[in-house]
């Protein structure tokens, strides 16, 4: 929580910039997520892993842009985020549902007039995990969580004025997991799933500035 609060200070002292150097906007857009592995956990065994399928999920929030000199410039996001990956179990699918929020704090290139490439960090503070199965389990309670995590992005963009697209590339670096507790199942001796909630994802966004400052 500490790291969160840490993260929103930074955002809001952001937007208390000199507004001849600030750019300030809404954006939203699509995720193509995917999470780590899904293990099922009896007493004495584990299971092999099962893969996540990457599914749609969404974003949208607030960005802010303050340029640097020559062709270069910082850009704080703070964005609610929802993703989702489902997993093939033996006929069944469990599905995973994350809500966050995430604050990308990104260094970015100007190439020539509209073109974008950016890289940097995505601090995230995990608000909500969710974990659902078909009718064979018939209740799945969430035990633990990691509720902070950093990811790297990097991504390129356009801009045309004031309305912008971007599309960037996501990788968790900390190897976060979820627990939950499963009770009536007709799997044998499944006690626990264990969820590596490391993600993975393809984020396509759409922006509109609203600053004062000079157009970019």
């Amino acid at each position: 929580m500490k790291n969160l609060l840490f993260t929103l200070f930074f955002f809001t002292s952001v937007f208390s910039a000199n507004a001849q150097f600030l750019n300030w906007g809404i954006k939203a857009g699509m995720n193509y997520n995917a999470n780590g592995d899904l293990v099922l956990l009896s007493e004495e065994i584990a299971s092999d892993p099962f893969s996540s399928n990457q599914e749609l999920g969404y974003h949208l929030g607030l960005l802010a842009e303050i340029k640097l000199p020559l062709f270069m410039y910082i850009r704080p996001e703070l964005l609610y985020v929802h993703t989702e990956s489902s997993y093939p179990i033996e006929g069944d699918e469990a599905m995973l549902k994350m809500d966050r929020i995430d604050v990308p704090v990104l260094l970015g290139f100007r190439v020539f007039k509209i073109g974008r490439i950016f890289l940097g960090p995505n601090f995230q503070y995990v608000m909500n995990t969710d974990l659902s199965v078909s009718d064979n389990i018939a209740k799945i309670k969430n035990i633990s969580y990691d509720d902070f995590n950093v990811a790297a992005q990097v991504g390129v963009g356009l801009n045309f004025g004031r309305l912008g697209a971007d599309i960037r590339w996501e990788a968790g670096l900390m190897g976060t997991e979820a627990l939950y507790q499963v009770d009536g199942v007709d799997v044998e001796e499944v006690e626990n799933v264990e969820v590596d909630t490391d993600n993975m994802q393809f984020l396509l966004s759409l922006y509109w500035k609203f600053g004062k400052g000079k157009k970019s």
